[in-house]
């Protein structure tokens, strides 16, 4: 534990930052213990222990003990936060193959990448992803102009689309006029029996524990996971690019 911020400038003995060190590792231990206990456990005096609040620029003994309580943690205590998430890789290997064909194909065109909403932070992650290891793409979402996509059909190699819900109507447009185009639509879906998957090439079903939340208020893992498989996707995708 880092007691600088309160020792700084101050003249200590080694008694004090022994009784200083003491307190600091043991705060949660100490909640409504007397402070004649502490002394004793020191081998000091209580007089002591409030000396050396005051010399810190406490008012007394409580007011130390609240402030370690309230401003450090010792290094033994944490929250260990571990979210599973298990990437059926065998069922999704032939989707990325299938992907690296087409990019092979055409890699003077680019991957264009459309989303929505909270789904557009994402879109925009695997966007940047794809530039970082050099491959060409394109990011566009509902706030841009229906143009980029028109306009560009013929320099478009595939275009991955992300909709928790399968249901996002400008989604499901911007596939349409894919298939039109006969350009390969890669989707990232919540729902594999929605309307977005009668226009997707290839499907990627994310788990969604909340269906009904469309505004995602409540807690839901589905684009932490939806992050995740497409680290993984992304891996997979550039490294056997790279060997070739």
């Amino acid at each position: 534990m880092d007691l600088e911020l309160v020792t700084k400038g101050k003249h200590l003995l080694d008694n004090d930052r022994t009784i200083l060190n003491y307190l600091a590792a043991h705060v949660n231990e100490l909640d409504g213990v007397s402070l004649r206990k502490i002394a004793s456990t020191l081998y000091t005096s209580p007089a002591t222990i409030v000396r050396l609040a005051q010399k810190l620029g406490f008012s007394g003994y409580l007011e130390l003990f609240y402030f370690l309580k309230n401003q450090y943690q010792p290094h033994n205590q944490f929250v260990e936060a571990t979210v599973d998430i298990s990437i059926p890789t065998d069922k999704i290997e032939p989707s990325i193959q299938t992907m690296k064909k087409i990019y092979q194909e055409n890699q003077e065109k680019f991957i264009t990448i459309y989303a929505t909403g909270f789904s557009s932070i994402i879109a925009e992650y695997l966007y940047k992803k794809l530039l970082v290891n050099g491959i060409k793409g394109l990011f566009v979402n509902a706030a841009d102009s229906s143009g980029i996509i028109n306009n560009n059909a013929d320099n478009i190699s595939m275009m991955i689309v992300i909709s928790k819900s399968g249901e996002t109507q400008k989604v499901i447009e911007k596939m349409q006029f894919s298939q039109e185009k006969n350009i390969p639509t890669i989707l990232f879906t919540g729902n594999s029996q929605s309307r977005a998957t009668e226009s997707a090439t290839i499907i990627f079903e994310v788990p969604d524990d909340r269906p009904l939340d469309s505004q995602n208020i409540k807690y839901n893992s589905f684009f932490g996971k939806l992050l995740l498989l497409m680290e993984y996707i992304v891996q997979e995708f550039t490294q056997k690019n790279q060997l070739k």
